[in-house]
């Protein structure tokens, strides 16, 4: 049996951990994870990408697979089988064999150092009564701060073409500076990437559409990470839809004095069946500043119409981020 080629679609799993090895793979292209699942998550390893050998860890010491391999984009992979490498290996020198068996030795012992890894991706989660859970997140807020910054940095430094659409700059750029410098796994920061383009920071290949608004994320996220939890702004889901409807209304604002303005919420909290109570959320988290009940159909909020929009997009990334870390839980 000889070398065979495969075709793998986006998250197709090549092999899992504990498998028993029959192959190693080359990568022809593409780009495929590797992961350790953890409870109901993952814990992220690192990424091989075209030109790389995967797998060949345990093909070499015959042990079960240390980690699982998953597709994040279409691939193509040669298969190497055990009878082929075998058949070119007894056409080999008695030291190359040693050699390589000694190295493979030396990379299975070198795997122990995973458990850090676990204990990095694993962050604490609070709940409202203020108890404290160990739950994996597939990306942390540090994470997500630091990319901010990498983004930061290369849009200021190698940014081109900037226009009133924004600023472009390549994703590989920003693949190489977040992960070889800022420390975020590849596999993140191509997840990382399409989770900024979900909420429209990002375009494309790619287009930064607001440098202003990046500048104030990274404050705000820096904050939100040295608060502590009980003083962090945190909006709901159903508190997010709330605030959602304050933006799509904010033309029928009558403004107030300097930045503030007045909206009448009734209507549209009607027609959506939200209760009040999430509205209360947003007065609650200081992202309104007053909320008056004229009547049942008449309800009246302020608000600084200078931060509204910054507080909008904010939430939005955030929200979406606990979506994909939900997500990640239950894949």
């Amino acid at each position: 049996m000889s070398a065979s080629e495969i075709q793998l679609k986006p998250k197709d799993i090549l092999f899992e951990e504990g498998d028993q090895s029959k192959s190693m793979y080359f990568l022809k292209s593409g780009a495929v994870r590797i992961f350790k699942r953890k409870g109901d998550g993952k814990v992220e390893i690192e990424t091989i990408r075209s030109g790389q050998v995967l797998g060949e860890l345990s093909f070499f010491d015959g042990q079960p697979r240390s980690a699982s391999a998953e597709a994040l984009v279409a691939c193509e992979l040669v298969e190497i089988s055990r009878a082929a490498m075998d058949k070119a290996l007894q056409q080999a020198p008695d030291w190359l064999v040693t050699m390589i068996k000694t190295i493979t030795s030396r990379l299975r012992a070198t795997n122990n150092r995973l458990r850090i890894l676990e204990t990095v991706s694993t962050e604490y989660e609070v709940d409202k009564q203020g108890n404290r859970s160990k739950e994996y997140n597939f990306l942390t807020m540090s994470e997500l701060m630091r990319f901010s910054t990498a983004l930061l940095a290369v849009a200021s430094r190698y940014g081109k073409n900037q226009s009133s659409e924004g600023i472009e700059f390549t994703q590989a750029m920003v693949e190489k500076f977040s992960s070889q410098i800022l420390q975020i796994p590849s596999a993140k920061v191509i997840s990382l990437i399409e989770l900024f383009k979900s909420v429209e920071i990002l375009k494309g290949d790619l287009l930064l559409t607001d440098i202003r608004f990046l500048d104030q994320l990274i404050h705000f996220l820096n904050e939100q990470n040295l608060a502590a939890h009980e003083k962090r702004t945190q909006v709901s889901a159903n508190g997010f839809k709330a605030l959602t409807l304050v933006i799509q209304n904010r033309k029928d604002a009558k403004p107030l004095a300097d930045t503030v303005e007045r909206l009448d919420i009734g209507p549209a909290l009607k027609i959506s069946t939200l209760p009040i109570a999430f509205v209360q959320e947003l007065m609650d988290q200081g992202l309104l500043k007053n909320i008056t009940l004229v009547s049942g159909d008449e309800i009246l909020v302020d608000y600084d119409g200078s931060s509204l929009i910054f507080n909008f997009r904010a939430f939005w990334l955030l929200t979406e981020l606990e979506k994909l870390n939900a997500q990640k839980r239950r894949s």
